[in-house]
C-alpha cells in the first residue's frame, strides 16, 4: 500500500484566487469539520491571467479544487470522505473540496516528527509511518487527526484515477510504501 500527498503543479498551470479576501480563521476551518451548511458560493479568478498559463483540473488554491470533468472522475471513490464547495469563476465550472475524512493511522513508533514543548502536540513530520488497517483503504482521500489543516493524503486508488483519465494539475509526493516500511 503507498500513500501520497495530494499536492498541485503550481507552475506549470494558472491558479486560482478567492476574490474577496479569505481570511486566516475561514482558513483554519477546513479542519475536518462539514461547512457545507454555511458555505456561500465563493467567486475566484485566475492567479496570474498575464501569463497567459492554460487552467487545470487541479489548480492551485488554499484547499484542494478540481474541475467538473475531475470531479466526475473521482466524487464516486471520494464522495463518503469530502463535501463538495461551489466556487463560482466565469470560465469554467471548479469546485472547492472540503475533506471531512480526519484519521487516527499514523503509525507513531516508526513517524518521526517535532513536537511543540509548550503543548507535545506535533508540530511537523519528517517521516510518515502508517498503521496498515481498513481506514486507510476505505477512505481514499484524507487529513490526519495530528495535522487536520495541512494538505490531505490520498490512496493508489486515488492517484490511478488521475493518472487513468489524464486529468491535469494533481502532483503526488509518496509519503509511504508499506513495502518499504521500516
Amino acid at each position: 500500500m503507498k500513500i501520497w500527498k495530494l499536492k498541485f503543479e503550481v507552475d506549470r498551470y494558472d491558479n486560482l484566487v478567492p476574490i474577496k479576501d479569505f481570511t486566516w480563521e475561514e482558513f483554519q476551518e477546513f479542519d475536518g469539520r462539514r461547512l457545507s451548511y454555511k458555505w456561500k458560493p465563493l467567486p475566484v479568478e485566475r492567479m496570474e491571467p498575464e501569463k497567459a498559463l492554460p487552467l487545470s483540473d487541479a489548480p492551485g488554491f488554499t484547499i484542494p479544487v478540481f474541475s467538473k470533468r475531475a470531479l466526475d472522475v473521482l466524487l464516486p471513490c471520494i464522495q463518503d470522505c469530502v463535501e463538495i464547495l461551489e466556487l463560482v469563476f466565469d470560465e469554467q465550472q471548479y469546485f472547492g473540496i472540503n475533506v471531512i475524512s480526519v484519521l487516527d493511522v499514523v503509525d507513531h513508533e516508526r513517524a518521526r516528527y517535532i513536537k511543540f514543548q509548550s503543548s507535545g502536540r506535533i508540530m511537523v513530520f519528517t517521516k510518515y509511518a502508517f498503521k496498515e488497517c481498513d481506514d486507510l483503504k476505505e477512505h481514499p482521500i484524507f487529513k490526519l487527526v495530528d495535522e487536520p489543516r495541512r494538505e490531505p493524503f490520498v490512496s493508489e486508488t486515488f492517484k490511478d484515477l488521475v493518472v487513468k483519465n489524464k486529468l491535469t494539475g494533481f502532483k503526488f509526493e509518496l509519503v509511504w510504501d508499506s513495502e518499504k516500511n521500516e
